[in-house]
């Protein structure tokens, strides 16, 4: 019988949280599914760990990367094997409550990726916590894509995903940013529609470890570039340029990435009185009076990064008539 999810878990030397993870599986009230956990060369015997469950349940599939070693590789490699319409994602260091895929599941016929708030365990810094609070404030599609600039509006191991958006969105790409970030981008520019169970259905591990900590294609640097190249692949953005609320050093970074990709931008806007009328590759910077008249054909973009600037500038946006998701992006 086809399982209605594939769930897709890849592992590397994960012995000391594996058992946790997949007894978290196995404890599921929603029986169709078949879990597929890729071993990435792991050497402390994690594959011997994943082996024991699938003899305890022929559900449970214990797959080698024969690939390219990392996530891509072994997310590609469970995808290959997948067998069902629908796929999960687990990591191996987190825990789902029992009801997390019977609840997701419900949701099903209304969206082709859908996800669920999480509860942030062991966390190492006040940084992920506020990070985790405000993914899990995304409630709707349109908070979703909205947000999908400022930072990673999807935890990746909360999804259940329609294969066929997946696939059409070009599934897992090794890429120089994060992979997941980059899929949700993808996903939403060809018109995936994304939904939230509004509850903790995953136990989310923080470690030292994390990718988002250890490498460079999960940092600032790395997402700007993310950034300017979905940003550049937008028609209005294309086609009517760009004017950035923020002279500062995150509104400077992302006009030069935009530069570099062809997209016009028209000019800057700016509080601070030093930086008024200051030109910044080659555009002024206007102070808050000309907001919303000046460059007004431009699309806008919120590049200001202190707490509480961005729901002000999207406050003074849509009262300009700006609309976000169409002429207004913040981007942090």
């Amino acid at each position: 019988m086809v399982p209605a999810i594939s769930i897709l878990l890849p592992f590397h030397n994960a012995a000391a949280t594996l058992a946790e993870a997949l007894e978290s599986v196995l404890a599921q009230t929603f029986g169709g599914w078949e879990l597929l956990a890729v071993d990435d060369r792991s050497s402390d015997g994690s594959e011997e760990i994943v082996a024991g469950f699938a003899r305890r349940d022929p559900r449970v599939t214990l797959m080698a990367n024969p690939g390219p070693p990392g996530i891509v590789g072994a997310l590609q490699t469970a995808m290959n094997a997948a067998s069902a319409e629908w796929v999960a994602r687990m990591d191996a260091d987190d825990c789902c409550h029992p009801e997390r895929l019977a609840r997701q599941w419900e949701l099903a016929g209304e969206a082709d990726v859908i996800t669920t708030q999480v509860d942030l365990i062991d966390a190492l810094g006040e940084g992920m916590a506020r990070y985790v609070g405000w993914v899990n404030s995304l409630e709707t599609h349109e908070d979703i894509a909205n947000a999908r600039f400022i930072e990673n509006p999807v935890i990746h191991p909360t999804v259940l995903m329609r294969r066929s958006a997946l696939e059409v969105a070009g599934g897992y790409c090794d890429v120089s940013w994060a992979e997941d970030h980059d899929l949700w981008l993808r996903m939403l520019q060809q018109g995936a529609r994304f939904a939230k169970v509004p509850e903790c259905l995953l136990q989310w591990r923080d470690s030292s470890g994390r990718l988002t900590r250890s490498d460079a294609r999960y940092g600032e640097k790395a997402r700007q570039r993310m950034r300017a190249h979905y940003l550049a692949a937008i028609s209005s953005v294309r086609e009517r340029g760009v004017v950035i609320a923020g002279a500062g050093p995150i509104g400077k970074s992302l006009a030069r990435e935009l530069l570099a990709l062809g997209v016009t931008v028209h000019g800057f806007f700016d509080v601070h009185p030093r930086r008024l009328g200051e030109i910044i590759h080659g555009a002024e910077v206007a102070g808050p009076e000309d907001f919303g008249r000046r460059w007004r054909g431009a699309v806008m973009l919120s590049a200001v990064g202190l707490a509480g600037v961005r729901e002000e500038i999207r406050g003074l946006a849509a009262a300009a008539g700006y609309e976000e998701g169409r002429d207004l992006w913040c981007v942090c």
